[in-house]
């Protein structure tokens, strides 16, 4: 079902170049979804790719649609539509401009960045040195810091969004799910079909959405975790039930191996926590009319 409605995108994203100009033939659009995509022959037609990386070494008479992945020319690559990379970069095959005569959209790295903490945590780095450590103790104090920030500022609807995750686990998790899902696709879907001066602030603002979402989502949820922990659900004790459930889950994905799962399964459930609870704003309930006739 992707494949179908991302080839439908690639067709409608530039229809002057469906048909090739000598002989009228069908375009050929490229589509690729989790496979890195080398293009070494000319394409008549748009190529969208989705989580893959696209090597253009030959000439594009259409389009450059790539999400979640990174774009390389070649010597011999060119695009004579328009390029769009959300969520990566793109790199010439020699220093100076991009070999594109249409629109070069790259709203920066906003969206890889996503991605890539949905399944690793921002303290999490490569290094070992002092100079590492430093700073991974720097993003978690960033971390906490703004999820008690968050907590004093909207203290009762992160108490709403924790009790509502609190009875349905398994909708928070399905909601999250289905809620990141909705978001990338709808940007991706921007990117391919409208213009580049609306389609780039459309989907940036999707972006912002999603990490929106995962920002009160975690601070949640770690006010849940602190809860169950201190076994204490009172407002005064918020603050130290936050950051208890914080290091935990903290300490958790820094676990070998299982950590990058706790980690990944934990993101979900934050973004379905927004989104299902409403970011915590209170349901209206519709009272009975006592005498009304």
């Amino acid at each position: 079902m992707i494949r179908v409605l991302l080839f439908t995108a690639a067709i409608s994203a530039a229809p002057g170049a469906a048909t090739t100009a000598a002989s009228g033939s069908p375009a050929a659009p490229r589509v690729s979804v989790g496979r890195d995509l080398a293009i070494s022959e000319p394409v008549s037609g748009n190529v969208v790719a989705v989580f893959s990386d696209v090597t253009v070494d030959s000439r594009v008479s259409g389009n450059v649609i790539v999400w979640g992945g990174n774009v390389r020319f070649g010597p011999a690559g060119s695009v004579d539509g328009n390029l769009s990379v959300f969520g990566g970069e793109a790199s010439p095959a020699r220093p100076g401009a991009l070999p594109v005569s249409g629109t070069v959209s790259t709203p920066g790295s906003l969206l890889r960045l996503y991605l890539e903490e949905m399944h690793r945590a921002p303290w999490q780095g490569g290094g070992s040195g002092a100079a590492a450590r430093g700073l991974r103790m720097m993003a978690l104090s960033l971390w906490l810091l703004a999820s008690l920030l968050l907590l004093w500022a909207f203290g009762s609807p992160f108490a709403r969004a924790a009790a509502a995750a609190e009875r349905d686990w398994a909708g928070a998790l399905l909601a999250g799910a289905l809620g990141v899902l909705t978001l990338f696709l709808a940007a991706a879907a921007a990117l391919a079909l409208l213009p580049s001066g609306i389609s780039v602030p459309l989907a940036l603002t999707f972006a912002a959405l999603a990490v929106a979402a995962k920002v009160f989502g975690m601070a949640a949820l770690f006010l849940l975790l602190g809860q169950k922990l201190l076994k204490n659900v009172a407002p005064p004790r918020r603050p130290a039930a936050l950051a208890c459930g914080f290091g935990l889950l903290a300490a958790a994905s820094l676990v070998p191996l299982v950590g990058g799962v706790l980690w990944s399964a934990a993101s979900i459930v934050a973004v379905g926590i927004a989104f299902s609870s409403r970011f915590g704003t209170p349901r209206l309930r519709v009272g009975t009319v006592i005498g009304y006739p």
